[in-house]
This record gives structure tokens, sequence and C-alpha cells, in this order.
């Protein structure tokens, strides 16, 4: 994949640059080494789509964290979980917490497939909560460019609209410096998913599809 369009929230770039330059480079590195057309395997159930083939949020985020996990960004899950990466954990009480994608050397990373709320939610609540819980002192969102979320299901975040927050809600003295990656399809992926598409309709057997059975993106409770 590629990095499409990048912003600076509260200085994040900079602060990223000067304070953790191998973390940034750990993040973009993976983003440029996930391959997404192997996560085009989600068939849409909605009647607009008409049973198109999709990215799939989960398949695209464990891909980026196959990558992160050699950086220590994050670790293997229990082979009883649904998931296949565990996440960093802060628990406040019998069944309440709240847990990042993941997290090295006090920086903070969300991947952010879901939907617009949690996006917000991510820079202005969640990634605030763990700098007071002195667990990290910056963050890195990633999320998809416009284009990319019209090729996912209908809900999904992109980072267009993130834009808007940003604008008309300005900086807040709590807030923390965060670095928002917006990514999409390099030329090679458009093509190839186009092609896979028509293999799809001609002969669906040969694409293997994954069952969406991920838990929700956003605040979680056990």
């Amino acid at each position: 994949m590629k990095i499409e369009k990048i912003y600076s929230f509260k200085g994040g770039e900079e602060f990223l640059k000067v304070n953790h330059p191998m973390e940034l480079q750990e993040v973009i590195r993976a983003v440029e080494n996930l391959d997404a057309v192997s996560c085009l395997t989600k068939k849409s159930k909605e009647k607009t789509m008409h049973g198109k083939l999709l990215f799939h949020p989960a398949e695209m985020n464990d891909h980026l964290k196959e990558e992160l996990f050699i950086g220590g960004w994050t670790e293997k899950a229990s082979p009883k979980s649904k998931k296949k990466y565990k996440e960093p954990r802060h628990y406040f009480g019998k069944g309440r917490y709240r847990e990042m994608d993941g997290i090295k050397n006090r920086v903070g990373l969300e991947i952010q497939f879901g939907k617009y709320a949690f996006m917000g939610y991510d820079i202005f609540g969640k990634m605030v909560i763990f700098k007071n819980l002195g667990k990290i002192d910056c963050g890195i969102e990633i999320v998809p460019m416009a284009k990319l979320q019209k090729q996912m299901s209908t809900g999904v975040s992109a980072f267009e609209q993130i834009m808007v927050d940003f604008q008309y809600r300005g900086e807040s003295n709590i807030d923390i410096p965060v670095f928002v990656i917006g990514i999409d399809l390099t030329d090679d992926e458009l093509a190839r998913t186009i092609k896979r598409r028509e293999i799809f309709i001609n002969n669906p057997s040969e694409i293997k599809l994954r069952e969406n059975n991920g838990s929700a993106p956003g605040p979680k409770s056990e």
C-alpha cells in the first residue's frame, strides 16, 4: 500500500521525527509492505454492493500487525482468541478496560478501519487516556483514504472525515501529538484488484473468503 496523505495534529509528525524516528519508520514500512490485494476477501452482504468483493478490515489489520509484531508493537494472541494479536490493555476494574492496537517506547498506535466515531475517539479520547495513564507521549493513527473506504463495508471511517474534526474542533491543551496516516492502493494494487474481482465474478470458488468473526472496534468491556 501507499501513504496518500498525512496530517500532523498538535505537531505529531515533528514530535515523532525528533523523539521516535525508528518507531515512525517501522509503522511507515509496515504500511508500504502491506499487499492490500491479499485482503480482498470479503463478499458484501449489503444490497447496494450486489455481492461485490471488498477489502476485509480485519484482514488488513492483521497484515499490518504481522509486520509490527516483528518490531515488538504487539504480541501473539492465545490460540483460543478470535484475534491473532494481543493488544496492549489497561484495566480499570472488573470488565472495564481500554486497549490500543500497539504501544512501543511510549508511542501509541491505532489502526482504524471501523466506524467514523471510533476514529475521533482514538485521537481525542483514548490516546489522551493512555497519556494520562503514563503509557504514551504521542500517537499514530492509520486510516483509509475515501477512495479505499468506498471499497470496504459502509460506515468505515476515512482520512477526509477526520479532517473536518481537526478543522472545526481545533486543538485542546489536553490533546497529545498525533500523526495521522491516510493509506490507499498503489497503481499495481488497483490493477490487481480489478483482475481479482473479475475472477470472483466468473469463478468465485477460486477466491478464498474470510468470515467476519472479529470483535468490533471501539471501547471494550468484558
